[in-house]
């Protein structure tokens, strides 16, 4: 049994909350606000600080329950305990299950905004109503102030003045990870699509990544281990991560 501190994306509590308390392992979970992912150089700052002030002997593993999150995770430096990070881009493959089911996903459709319970239930006013390139909840945000000082019909084309990024999103999908009921949040989902004209799909979320993730199950292929006095670094490649000693030299 292994003690493991788990700095984790509040996006994703439910689902690791329930898969600590299945775990063979002792799982302390720290959460961290989701919208820090707007700011990544101050998510980075953020664990860099948390990874810092753990002890040395504290635990045996620092989960990081993160993708590269706008690139927020690389060059996150492991100290004297070894970091554990998926082989992912960001949090959709977690829900997914896989970062080969995410890219078949985008490569099907590129254009897709994503909603789970997990996501909405903790998103900050202002914030993204989904998974996205485009902050929705800001865009929204302003609409409403435009409709109250310019009326609706200068609000509707001053938003499709400014609105040419909704051209690239053609599909909304809302991912199930079965943690709870998601029924109010799935219907926010639909209305989105529905509003703007996007095509809406479910799909059902899976916990596989993360249980392998909590467990322990770390195989080379799904996820970084980085040794103690290395630091994440983006490869380009279909790892898309590696670990880098401090002073430069790869070791994976």
């Amino acid at each position: 049994m292994q003690r493991i501190i788990a700095l984790t994306c509040e996006a994703l509590a439910r689902s690791m909350y329930a898969l600590a308390a299945q775990s063979p392992h002792t799982i302390s979970i720290r959460l961290y606000r989701q919208g820090l992912h707007n700011t990544p150089k101050v998510l980075h700052r953020t664990l860099q600080e948390q990874i810092d002030d753990i002890q040395p002997g504290e635990c045996d593993a620092i989960l990081l329950v993160y993708g590269l999150c706008g690139m927020s995770t690389v060059g996150l430096v492991a100290r004297h305990t070894p970091l554990v990070i998926p082989r992912t881009h960001d949090c959709i493959a977690l829900y997914l299950g896989s970062h080969q089911r995410y890219q078949a996903e985008f490569d099907a459709h590129p254009g897709t905004y994503w909603y789970s319970l997990d996501f909405l239930e903790r998103s900050e006013p202002g914030s993204n109503a989904g998974l996205g390139a485009t902050n929705l909840g800001a865009m929204d945000d302003v609409y409403e102030e435009y409709v109250e000082k310019y009326g609706q019909d200068n609000a509707d084309y001053l938003m499709e003045v400014m609105g040419e990024w909704s051209k690239h999103y053609e599909r909304a999908v809302f991912i199930d990870m079965g943690t709870g009921d998601g029924r109010e949040f799935e219907e926010r989902a639909r209305d989105d699509a529905q509003r703007r004209g996007w095509i809406y799909e479910r799909k059902q979320g899976d916990m596989r990544l993360l249980k392998m993730l909590a467990d322990g199950e770390w195989n080379d292929d799904e996820f970084l281990i980085v040794p103690p006095g290395h630091a994440i670094h983006q490869t380009g490649q279909d790892g898309l991560i590696a670990a880098v000693k401090v002073d430069g030299t790869s070791d994976d």
